[in-house]
């Protein structure tokens, strides 16, 4: 009796390992070759499975394409700076700057810059963990005024505006000749663009 609780620990370890070895090739393959040069038999031979476990654990090339982003995006929120004493303004100004750095990454670059927004569509950053976290640092640097409604709409488009932006900014820097200086060009725009609407919105 002892000895099947444990089988089945070890069997549903075993299931992990093998969804994690699915996500890790996946994650690996989207970033060298694009999603729509990668196919699942491609993952699936990288991993060393059959095609079948990733159709069990994913559903299908996209909902896998969708759980890699997640993964590969979670390494933003990793990069924002929470520091509750610093002035709202710096922690945008380096939340950015270690944006652009993850930037410099090709597998990021064409997972989450590129492929994302058009295999998932732009409408997924608005329920992400990582667009919860950018517009609480973007409301810190510039609150809306406003009531009710108002205020929320206005908010909402400030985000977005300044969302669409880092994603634009940051892939321009990404193919730029001589990055350390669209690095900082870059800085210098945003923290501009954060300022100016921080006045519209007031």
């Amino acid at each position: 009796m002892a000895k099947k609780p444990q089988q089945r620990r070890t069997q549903a370890e075993r299931r992990a390992q093998s969804r994690q070895a699915v996500l890790d090739s996946a994650c690996r393959l989207f970033g060298e070759k694009g999603y729509a040069d990668t196919s699942l038999e491609d993952i699936a031979a990288d991993c060393n499975l059959t095609i079948r476990p990733i159709y069990h654990y994913f559903g299908n090339k996209k909902a896998l394409f969708s759980a890699v982003t997640e993964h590969v995006s979670a390494r933003i929120i990793d990069t924002m700076v929470t520091d509750e004493d610093m002035d709202p303004d710096l922690v945008m100004k380096k939340s950015w700057r270690n944006f652009l750095n993850l930037c410099d990454d090709p597998a990021f670059r064409r997972i989450v810059l590129i492929d994302s927004p058009n295999i998932l569509g732009r409408e997924q950053w608005a329920y992400s963990p990582v667009y919860t976290r950018a517009s609480e640092l973007v409301d810190a640097t510039s609150p809306s005024s406003g009531r009710g409604a108002v205020k929320q709409f206005r908010s909402a488009l400030i985000n977005r505006v300044m969302m669409g932006a880092m994603a634009e900014v940051a892939l321009v820097v990404a193919e730029a000749d001589d990055i350390p200086m669209a690095k900082r060009e870059a800085e210098k725009l945003i923290m501009t663009l954060f300022s100016r609407l921080g006045n519209l919105a007031n």
